[in-house]
């Protein structure tokens, strides 16, 4: 089956850094082990759920662990912790399997711990025990956002995988099926498979157990999670420090290390605030989403109350969003313009260092000096003047340094020494990021980009169906009528929560469209030309020993795969 994509990226990384290590203790520098050394977490899978629904069979079928027992009759009474690769895995009790406090006790503690908890129900799924403690899993204790659902023994009866995800359906109100990953799997299956001689069978067991499904959703919840930055922020760490150690090993002379180091201390501005951006950006859309799902249930829990009550809310829900959104993107402006007065302010800060300063004023002497002018004149020469700076800055590194602190050069960030702050409000970079920035306000609705009519349309789109339900009302006549009324109440309650959440999900896809924009104008574009020029300057560095080849091969690799983390998840 496949693996868990975690559990072999983080092998890499591993696998990099010890490389790394032995790259460098090789050579003639003197370096701390501690330097390279590396704790990543492991991913923490916590499986819980019913009693005897095939907690362990799941372990066994994702990890291959021999010993764990599977098995009619093997259930577990106490808390089981398994270690495989980078995965750290909970078997725990199922729900009245013998002293419950005790086993709770236990259980909660492991729960604690999840990244991921698999909650594991069969085909036969929730009875009131089991849905009981679902629920108090997922809404007493918040864990809703960490939480899977795995309906195994799927083959055991004939009825679809809508049928079972709408006879769940009331035990995760008010939340719906989709806001969770859920997985149908036949554990048993699995290991059937091994049992069979025919190899067409073999393959379509396999394809029934859905193993391959379940370790890809568990992959999928990683990424959504954001998990994958335990691996890609020391791959980042460790691309800094390799270059780092590179530099020490190629560059001599003075003033080309402090353009290098200038340019990398940029570089990790951008790269800071951009990340503090995204982060404070998702909170307002977080916020923004839960809001409007509120509106959605708000609406939907009206249903089996008044008709004139559920007319009402269901015309003021639209209105609602609408306003919700208009406030949202207010804070959103807000948020922006907080984040790039840091940003600018922070260069600005960095831009009257010392150092800083005296870089630039090296660049600037070496790109406009005339070595033959300056000869004729007799006497004019001294180790502080141009030329010598013209000796250490060659023209093509004169280029390059102009290419990284473009911002700089076509910016009046540049001057911020003579000015101070106030120039920063008229340049390149600020006219380009407040432009970017007003799609927040009038030039962007994301109401509009969405179609909020096409969405929930004042409500019209569940209007018919719930008139029938008040139409009906409780005249029922047996208990069979009355069973059919409460399902199709829970149908159009469903229906009305997804196509809220849907509209939630359009309105953040349009924001966040706006949001690349914003980053690959205001930080990328700054860092890739930061990047370019770094990758040139080196390049002219004279030292081709083993030892710096070596490394410069090691960093290649920690960028590969710190892309193909990336662009993968």
């Amino acid at each position: 089956m496949s693996e868990i994509g975690y559990s072999t990226l983080k092998e890499k990384v591993e696998s990099l850094y010890q490389r790394s290590n032995k790259l460098w203790n090789a050579s003639n520098f003197k370096s701390s082990k501690a330097e390279f050394d590396i704790d990543l977490a492991p991913l923490n899978l916590v499986f819980a759920g019913q009693y005897s629904a095939g907690k362990s069979s799941l372990i066994k079928m994702l990890t291959g662990i021999e010993h764990i027992k599977i098995g009619a009759g093997v259930t577990t009474d106490f808390v089981t912790q398994y270690q495989h690769k980078s995965l750290n895995i909970w078997d725990t009790p199922g729900i009245l399997a013998g002293e419950c406090e005790q086993h709770d006790a236990k259980a909660l503690e492991a729960i604690a711990k999840a990244d991921l908890l698999v909650y594991v129900i069969t085909n036969e799924l929730f009875d009131n025990v089991v849905g009981a403690a679902f629920r108090n899993l997922c809404f007493n204790q918040g864990r809703a956002k960490e939480m899977m659902i795995v309906i195994n023994k799927f083959e055991s009866d004939s009825a679809d995988k809508e049928t079972k995800i709408t006879g769940i359906t009331q035990v995760l109100e008010p939340k719906i099926p989709e806001d969770f990953p859920i997985v149908f799997t036949d554990a048993q299956s699995f290991f059937d498979a091994f049992d069979e001689d025919d190899e067409q069978e073999r393959h379509e067991l396999l394809a029934l157990s859905n193993a391959e499904g379940f370790a890809k959703a568990i992959d999928d919840f990683v990424a959504k999670r954001g998990l994958y930055a335990r691996l890609t922020t020391p791959l980042q760490q460790l691309q800094i420090k390799l270059e780092s150690k590179i530099d020490e090993l190629t560059i001599s002379d003075p003033l080309q290390k402090g353009l290098v180091s200038l340019l990398t201390q940029n570089k990790r501005v951008f790269q800071v605030n951009r990340r503090d951006l995204i982060k404070k950006v998702n909170a307002d859309l977080d916020k923004l989403n839960s809001q409007i799902v509120e509106q959605g249930n708000r609406l939907a829990d009206t249903l089996g109350g008044e008709q004139e009550e559920f007319e009402k809310i269901q015309d003021s829900s639209t209105h609602e969003c609408e306003r919700l959104i208009t406030s949202a993107l207010e804070d959103l402006q807000v948020t922006v313009d907080e984040c790039l007065v840091d940003l600018e302010a922070e260069l600005v800060e960095l831009a009257n260092t010392p150092a800083s300063l005296k870089i630039n004023e090296a660049l600037e002497a070496a790109k406009n000096f005339n070595p033959e002018a300056e000869q004729e004149k007799v006497g004019s020469v001294t180790k502080d003047d141009p030329l010598k700076l013209n000796s250490a800055l060659s023209q093509s590194m004169t280029k390059s340094a102009e290419k990284g602190f473009s911002f700089l050069a076509k910016s009046a960030v540049g001057d911020a020494s003579k000015t101070g702050l106030k120039s920063v409000s008229g340049s390149t970079l600020h006219t380009a990021i407040k432009e970017i920035g007003g799609f927040f306000g009038y030039k962007f609705k994301a109401w509009e980009a969405v179609k909020i009519a096409d969405k929930i349309g004042k409500g019209a789109k569940f209007l018919g169906p719930a008139m029938a339900i008040f139409g009906v009302g409780m005249q029922v006549y047996d208990d069979y009528q009355q069973s059919e009324h409460e399902k199709e109440i829970r149908k159009i309650k469903r229906d009305i929560r997804k196509n809220f959440k849907d509209y939630s999900d359009s309105v953040r896809k349009s924001i966040d469209a706006q949001v690349e924009k914003l980053l690959d104008k205001g930080f990328d574009q700054s860092i890739v030309n930061i990047d370019e020029a770094l990758r040139e300057i080196r390049a002219q560095s004279v030292d081709k020993s083993d030892s710096a080849n070596a490394l410069r091969a090691e960093l290649a690799e920690v960028t590969k795969l710190r892309e193909e983390i990336q662009s993968a998840y």
